[in-house]
């Protein structure tokens, strides 16, 4: 029985060794286990094969693209691979702080700490920043309670907060502080024409037309067959002034729109 091969201490703890030493292998000759991306299979001083990666390439088989080849860090950051990850993060010099390390420690953010009651302050440039509210809370600090987060505007309205009060932007047809007020329209004379009743709704109003009168104000003549009040292919033919008949297709009948009808129906 072929002796075994004793296991690298850095494979047990999983540690990610640095570019510049080499990263070991198990049985890296083997064909399902063989070095990749131009890796070239050595052997260690102990016995032990580990693949030599190539610049660019890093793990245990050349496998993982190096992703300090293109560093990103800013002002002197020092960019570290992630074990067994194929991912990096940048450590920072001194005086420095960000995802880049792109920011100084001077901004706002973490000198002043501007964001109130639990905000999280997000740098958008050297000078400038923006406060991520907690629930509950608004403003450019998170200052105001958030007064719209009980929804106090009623019937569709928009609510937007002012300060530690709120506004509602009524829809037509509603008024009042929170919208919950339903407007009379028929309190404007005129709105329904021709001797129309008009019907008050809510949020909105009907016209109840006369004889001969039809439209949302009532302002516009009746004609029966325009447009054609009759369904499943039916033709409408007028009869009078204000009535009109269906011609139905075979298999249909029924009178209004259906069959026979008048224009008040």
């Amino acid at each position: 029985m072929p002796a075994l091969r004793p296991v690298p201490l850095c494979l047990l703890l999983g540690l990610w060794l640095c570019q510049g030493a080499p990263t070991l292998a198990i049985q890296c000759l083997d064909a399902f286990k063989p070095c990749v991306n131009e890796g070239k299979c050595v052997t260690y001083h102990n016995g032990t094969e580990y693949c030599k990666c190539p610049e660019g390439f890093l793990g245990e088989y050349c496998q993982l693209q190096d992703p300090c080849e293109r560093t990103r860090c800013q002002n002197g950051g020092t960019c570290v691979p992630l074990a067994m990850q194929g991912k990096a993060t940048c450590r920072c010099a001194p005086g420095f702080t960000g995802e880049d390390c792109q920011y100084s420690t001077s901004h706002l953010c973490f000198v002043s700490r501007p964001c109130h009651h639990g905000g999280t302050c997000i740098t958008r440039s050297q000078d400038t920043y923006e406060c991520i509210c907690p629930s509950g809370r608004t403003g450019k600090q998170c200052q105001w309670i958030d007064a719209c987060l009980s929804q106090p505007c009623a019937n569709g309205s928009t609510c937007t907060t002012m300060a530690n009060q709120f506004s509602c932007s009524c829809p037509a047809g509603y008024t009042g502080q929170k919208c919950d007020t339903d407007l009379n329209e028929c309190d404007l004379p005129g709105r329904c024409q021709h001797g129309g009743t008009c019907l008050n709704l809510p949020g909105s109003y009907q016209c109840q037309c006369p004889q001969g009168f039809t439209g949302q104000h009532c302002d516009s003549p009746y004609v029966p067959c325009a447009p054609s009040p009759c369904v499943n292919g039916g033709t409408c033919r007028q009869t009078g002034d204000f009535t009109f008949e269906c011609n139905c297709l075979p298999g249909k009948v029924g009178n209004r729109a259906m069959g026979k009808g008048r224009a008040w129906e």
